[in-house]
């Protein structure tokens, strides 16, 4: 690893995952494009995907998020909505929640990864016994 990565307090990992950084070192310019992570921070080389399958991890939070936000862009404000007009059309609020359902997981998918990067970073830190092609 370069000498930039430090150990770091967990809360400033999780930031960093959030803003799409390095959760070890800070770095930005982890993305090639909006889909397309590079294999090692540009920073420190740290290889983020661990093992194999490691980005399931950000799936899981990708839709943890969505169905959050289809919860309350979608669910509750028909249930609101619907119990105060019972013959009104669901429509409105079917559209919506189909909107938020392809969009909020496009447009969070990087931030879903670098997130996961860092939880993972604290769950297991990356140690110097790591195999160098690890880190």
């Amino acid at each position: 690893m370069g000498d930039r990565a430090v150990a770091s307090s967990p809360v400033r990992m999780i930031g960093r995952g959030l803003i799409r950084h390095c959760a070890l070192c800070g770095s930005g310019g982890l993305f090639e494009g909006w889909f397309r992570m590079r294999q090692r921070c540009p920073g420190c080389g740290y290889l983020f995907e661990r093992e194999e399958g490691f980005f399931l991890g950000a799936y899981v939070i990708n839709l943890g998020i969505t169905e959050g936000l289809l919860l309350i862009a979608g669910v509750i404000p028909c249930i609101v909505f619907l119990a105060n007009n019972p013959g009104a059309s669901v429509i409105p609020f079917l559209l919506a929640g189909l909107a938020t359902s392809v969009v909020a997981p496009v447009v969070f998918y990087p931030f879903s990864r670098t997130l996961w990067s860092a939880i993972d970073l604290i769950i297991r830190p990356a140690h110097a016994t790591e195999p160098r092609d690890r880190l």
